[in-house]
Order: C-alpha cells, then sequence, then structure tokens
C-alpha cells in the first residue's frame, strides 16, 4: 500500500508535470493535466487517487464524503478520466464512470474516456517508472 502522496507523484512524473496540486474535501480531481499524449495528441487528463484512506474493495460508497467522487471527477475540464486505487476496484465504479463517461460527452459533444487503474497497474507503474 502506497500513500497517495507517492502516487500523485508517479502520474506527475510519468505526465511531466511540475505544477502543485493541493488536496481539499471538495475538490474535483487529485491532479489535472494537460500533458498527456493520447492517440498521438495532447489532450486533458484528472485523476481522482484513492489512497490508504480507504480499505477493501473500492465501491462508489468509499469515494468521497458524500459518495460523490466520480461525479466531482466528471465535472472536470478533462476529457480523459480515471480513478485509481490500491487495491481491486469494484465493477460498480466502472459501471458509474461509464454512465457520467456518456453523459458528459453527449453534453460536451466530444468523446469522453475513462478507466480505473488498481492496485496491480499502481504497482506496474512504479515498476515502470521508477527506474
Amino acid at each position: 500500500n502506497r500513500p497517495e502522496s507517492e502516487v500523485k507523484a508517479l502520474f506527475k512524473k510519468i505526465l511531466g508535470e511540475t505544477g502543485k496540486f493541493q488536496d481539499w474535501g471538495g475538490e474535483k480531481n487529485d491532479l489535472l493535466s494537460t500533458r498527456l499524449k493520447f492517440k498521438g495528441r495532447r489532450t486533458s487528463v484528472a485523476l481522482g487517487l484513492k489512497g490508504k484512506g480507504a480499505s477493501g474493495k473500492l465501491t462508489p460508497k468509499k469515494m468521497g464524503k458524500n459518495g460523490d467522487q466520480i461525479q466531482r471527477l466528471f465535472s472536470s475540464s478533462a476529457n480523459v478520466l480515471l480513478v485509481q486505487y490500491v487495491g481491486d476496484i469494484d465493477e460498480s465504479v466502472i459501471d458509474q464512470m461509464k454512465i457520467f463517461a456518456i453523459s458528459k460527452s453527449v453534453m460536451e459533444n466530444t468523446p469522453i474516456y475513462y478507466g480505473v487503474i488498481d492496485g496491480k497497474d499502481t504497482e506496474r507503474l512504479f515498476s515502470a517508472y521508477q527506474r
């Protein structure tokens, strides 16, 4: 289990992001960047990071004080939206992200991409980028 600050530092390194991203209770995302290279082009990405504060399999209920972290993430001005967690992620998180992605895509008339990065994916990223 890695602390959220360590995970955030990893994603900043991967993206080449140098800005400060302060945590506070009502934030839309933990990291917002326009430096993601996706399909050969630069695009915006917003990440919702769930650290050691949550335990067990991640469900929407464990995301934010009111269970609204996915909703807030999708209100970010990004075309790629990712949820990262240090353990297993329940299918209900992916289902909720899909619903918000479809809605955001229709409302903004643009493709919206989403995904999850579970504990195994997180460790693979640490292995690949901490050389």
